[in-house]
C-alpha cells in the first residue's frame, strides 16, 4: 500500500537546531554572497563578543582562561533584497520535473490503495467461500443418534431436527461427523447448530463453518451429548413438534447412543467411511483404478472386495465421477443377454432415461455389449474385451 517507503529503514530522522553540525554559529548562505568561507577575523565595525564558552571547554582545565580576541562571534547577516533574482531557464525545468513526479507520486500511491482495498475486498470473499466449502472425503462412517430412553432417532428435515421411529435404512436419520467436532446430517450435508448458546434454544442444520462455535459438540459420561464448552446437553425435546433442543437437564432424554448399539455416538468420530484408497461420497466408497483391464476382469476385481463395477444413478454421482475421472471406465451394465436390454449387476433393466448415452449411443450392436462412462459424463458402448480402466462403487 505504502509504494513510498522502503521497507527496513525506519523513520526519517529531522535534524533539529544544533545538531547537524559542530559549529555553533553556522553560517548562513547567501545568495549575493561569494562561495568562499567567511573570514573569521572579527569584525572590526562591532564590538567583540564575551568569550566563546564552547572554545574554552575544549582546551582542558589549564586553559580555562581564554586569550583576548580569541573568542569567536557569529558573523553578521546581511540584508537581503526584498526582490528575488529572475530564475534561470534550468530552474523553471527543475520545477515543472518536481511537481510532474510529485502529481505521478501521488495519483500512483491512490491506484496502490485502490487496488490493494479491491484485493483485500476479494480475498475476504474468497475467505468465506472456503469456510462453508464441503469437505465430502474427510467425514466419519455414518451412525443413528438413539435415544434409549424414548426409543426414538432423530430425523432431519429441511433446516428441522425431530425424533421419531427409527428406520435403519433412511438417510435423513444418519450423521457423520467432521473434523472440529461437527455434526453433519447425511441427507442435507448441514451441521448440527445451536440457535444460541442458551438454554431452550432449538438445534437445527445450517451449512457448515469452521469457525462456528455453535457447532462444536463434545460428549460427557453417560451419553450426555454437550454443546462444547457450555453445561447444554442435546435434548429430546418434550414439545409437541418433538424438536431437538439444548436443555440443562443431564437425564435420560438429554443422552444418546448409535442405534444398534451401546457405543458413545463420540466413539464414531475416528471411524473412516472408507478403506485407504478409496474416495467417499453419498454414503458409498469408490476405488478408481490406475490400470486398465476387459470388463470381466474388473468386474472380478471389485466383486472380491465386496464391491461392484460403477453404477451412476443420479445428476449427484454423475457429477461426482465427472470430477474424478481420468479417462474412460468400465461401467457395470451390459446387453449380452438381449441386443440393446442394458442390465445392473442385479439382473434389473435400465430404463433409457435413467441413463447417459451420447449421441447416437450405443451403437456397436453384438461386437460391443459392455459400457463405459467418459470423462465428460457420457456413456458409450465397448467391446467388453478392450482393455479400459475401472471403478468399483461399494458401501462404507
Amino acid at each position: 500500500m505504502y509504494g513510498n517507503v522502503e521497507a527496513g529503514k525506519g523513520p526519517l530522522q529531522v535534524v533539529g537546531p544544533g545538531e547537524a553540525c559542530s559549529d555553533p554559529c553556522s553560517t548562513e548562505e547567501n545568495l549575493y554572497e561569494p562561495l568562499d568561507p567567511p573570514s573569521t577575523i572579527p569584525s572590526q565595525k562591532s564590538p567583540p563578543g564575551p568569550p566563546g564558552l564552547a572554545w574554552s571547554s575544549l582546551e582542558g582545565p589549564s586553559d580555562a582562561v581564554v586569550k583576548a580576541g580569541a573568542s569567536r562571534r557569529c558573523p553578521s547577516r546581511r540584508s537581503v533584497p526584498s526582490h528575488p533574482a529572475p530564475w534561470s531557464s534550468s530552474s523553471k525545468k527543475l520545477l515543472l520535473v518536481g511537481t510532474v513526479a510529485l502529481g505521478l507520486s501521488v495519483l500512483g500511491n491512490v491506484l496502490l490503495v485502490t487496488i490493494g482495498s479491491r484485493h483485500m475486498a476479494a480475498l475476504r470473499e474468497e475467505l468465506e467461500a472456503e469456510k462453508v466449502k464441503e469437505l465430502p472425503n474427510v467425514a466419519s462412517c455414518s451412525f443413528q443418534l438413539y435415544n434409549e430412553n424414548q426409543r426414538k432417532c432423530v430425523e432431519a428435515s429441511g433446516h428441522q431436527l425431530t425424533a421419531t421411529t427409527c428406520q435403519p435404512a433412511a438417510v435423513a436419520q444418519r450423521f457423520q461427523w467432521l473434523p472440529g467436532r461437527r455434526l453433519r446430517s447425511q441427507r442435507s450435508r448441514r451441521c448440527v447448530t445451536a440457535a444460541r448458546g442458551q438454554n431452550l434454544s432449538l438445534v437445527r442444520l445450517e451449512p457448515c463453518r469452521e469457525d462456528d462455535v455453535l457447532q462444536r459438540w463434545e460428549c460427557r459420561p453417560g451419553g450426555l451429548l454437550a454443546l462444547a464448552g457450555h453445561q447444554l446437553y442435546f435434548n429430546y425435546g418434550n414439545n409437541l413438534q418433538r424438536a431437538v433442543m439444548l436443555y440443562t437437564g443431564d437425564k435420560e432424554w438429554s443422552r444418546w447412543v448409535v442405534h444398534g448399539t451401546e457405543a458413545d455416538v463420540c466413539s464414531y468420530s475416528c471411524c473412516p467411511p472408507c478403506s485407504k484408497g478409496w474416495i467417499y461420497f453419498g454414503n458409498s466408497c469408490y476405488f478408481y483404478s490406475k490400470t486398465t483391464s476387459s470388463w470381466a476382469d474388473a468386474q472380478r476385481f471389485c466383486s472380491a472386495l465386496g464391491a461392484q463395477l460403477l453404477e451412476v444413478d443420479g445428476p449427484e454421482e454423475k457429477e461426482h465421477v465427472q470430477t474424478t475421472l481420468r479417462g474412460s471406465s468400465w461401467l457395470g451394465i451390459r446387453d449380452e443377454d438381449l441386443e440393446g436390454t442394458w442390465k445392473r449387476a442385479d439382473g434389473s433393466v435400465l430404463p433409457r432415461e435413467s441413463s447417459s448415452w451420447h449421441r447416437n449411443e450405443p451403437n456397436g450392436e453384438r461386437q460391443e455389449n459392455c459400457a463405459a462412462v467418459r470423462e465428460d459424463g457420457q456413456w458409450f458402448d465397448f467391446p467388453c474385451t478392450s482393455s479400459l480402466a475401472w471403478v468399483c462403487e461399494g458401501p462404507p
